[in-house]
């Protein structure tokens, strides 16, 4: 056992260095999602794209947070819950259609704000609204990365759960037919799409730390002023005695 001791510490502490990527496949357990193909619900294509991205991540060095790992219910704000807890440096929100033409992405429509008060309690369903400037710019990246295949791109802004509930930089993904019919239940499309993305978070590893706004400086402490010292009271000034009266000439007598 004590052998084991040390590795396990290592391993920890090796684990704890990655980088952190949560990984979100919409729907499941009793809610199906749309219709991509006979008997395939958007529910199946979006766990198995979750998991074939989640495989290409962990061989790049990530650590990976899936919101389910299996056809279980799970509600929004559990999603967002378990993404503001463990800090990922990008949270991957995957979706399916069976309309549209290729690779839909969308950020936030919430605005982001002038300023950010760390200590300012967060609004629910604006806590997306801190983290729209990253969000933006993964988004970016994963538009020009797609650009680059033959896979049709677009992108917008929207406004969803759990994606505005969440508290770091988020990209939601729908996958959609391919002009040639291709749908997104067929695995070298799936292949494709978690492929570019992957790709696309090597370059954000790098990139994510030097868009984080630093903490606002502390405050410096006041150091009180030591109150002035009370002058030394000066010693009283001595009365002078009075003069003795001299005698006058009847006492004299």
């Amino acid at each position: 056992m004590k052998l084991l001791i040390p590795s396990l510490l290592l391993a920890v502490s090796a684990a704890a260095q990655q980088p952190l990527v949560l990984i979100d496949p919409a729907r499941g357990g009793s809610k199906g999602g749309s219709h991509i193909a006979d008997r395939v619900e958007e529910k199946q294509v979006t766990l198995q794209v979750a998991q074939r991205l989640g495989n290409l991540l962990r061989a790049r060095g990530f650590a990976v947070q899936m919101t389910r790992e299996s056809d279980v219910d799970t509600t929004n704000d559990q999603r967002a819950s378990i993404a503001n807890t463990t800090h990922p440096i990008a949270c991957i929100l995957l979706y399916a259609s069976s309309t549209g033409n290729g690779v839909h992405l969308f950020t936030t429509t919430l605005p982001q704000p002038s300023m950010v008060d760390p200590a300012a309690p967060v609004v629910w369903d604006e806590a997306q609204s801190a983290y729209a400037a990253r969000s933006q710019a993964l988004a970016s990246g994963m538009r020009e990365a797609f650009g680059r295949t033959r896979i049709p791109i677009a992108s917008g802004t929207t406004w969803t759960r759990p994606l505005d509930n969440m508290q770091c930089p988020a990209v939601a993904i729908e996958m959609g037919p391919q002009k040639d019919g291709t749908t997104a239940d067929d695995p070298p499309y799936q292949n494709r799409v978690a492929d570019t993305i992957a790709g696309v978070l090597l370059f954000w590893r790098n990139k994510v730390g030097s868009m984080t706004p630093p903490a606002p400086p502390k405050p410096e402490p006041v150091v009180p002023t030591p109150a002035p010292k009370p002058a030394t009271p000066q010693a009283a000034p001595v009365a002078p005695k009075p003069a003795t009266p001299k005698p006058t000439g009847a006492a004299q007598q």
